[in-house]
């Protein structure tokens, strides 16, 4: 039996944002150390969280559109 489309995507999502979490505090921990990339780590993180949180708003939109168009059936009869 599948699941539905939002538990999945909602499974995918807190995944990726707990990667970008890990990446940021990477970064910060390598700041203190003085070890070069750390700006990159972090910026890697917020573009990570920044990028999925964009896909979680637009598979929700584009799902509500579809089932909306199904419920809505032919409107020409």
């Amino acid at each position: 039996m599948s699941k539905p489309s939002w538990k999945i995507r909602r499974r995918v999502v807190w995944t990726s944002v707990g990667v970008g979490i890990l990446l940021i505090v990477s970064g910060i921990l390598a700041v203190f150390q003085d070890r070069m990339g750390a700006g990159d780590l972090i910026a890697g993180g917020v573009a990570l969280m920044t990028l999925i949180a964009s896909a979680y708003i637009g598979g929700a939109v584009a799902e509500d559109v579809r089932l909306s168009r199904i419920d809505e059936g032919d409107p020409d009869g």
